[in-house]
């Protein structure tokens, strides 16, 4: 199995559609709904993710600064940006906290597996 994936997105429907798509690609999910919950998983004891799947607009904090976050204590870690906004606008903003990639919402299955393939994450 490939590993276990943090998935932060706070619509309910979206993130059970991309947790059955990563299933389906062999990772298991781990779910968040806010960033302080996703903060919470990924600070907690024996947490190891291979990559996390994030939605750049949260409610209670910007995707953008939960990101600056988890680079300080997490600096490695590959993140996969869901987002409706254009990419450019988003490459701009983010590409500095590399390892990074960038999915357009709405996507399917076979978006999300080439932009897993892109990010290099098996």
């Amino acid at each position: 199995m490939p590993g276990r994936v943090l998935v932060v997105e706070d619509e309910v429907l979206i993130r059970m559609l991309a947790v059955d798509m990563l299933d389906d690609l062999g990772f298991s999910a781990d779910e968040a709904g806010t960033a302080a919950e996703a903060l919470q998983k990924l600070r907690a004891k024996g947490a190891k993710y291979v990559f996390i799947f994030l939605d750049i607009g949260l409610p209670d904090k910007r995707g953008d600064d939960l990101i600056k976050e988890v680079r300080g204590f997490n600096p490695g870690i590959p993140l996969l940006i869901a987002s409706g906004e254009a990419k450019a606008d988003l490459k701009a903003r983010l590409d500095d906290f590399a390892p990074i990639g960038y999915l357009g919402k709405p996507y399917d299955q076979n978006k999300l597996s080439a932009a897993l393939a892109a990010l290099k994450v098996k």
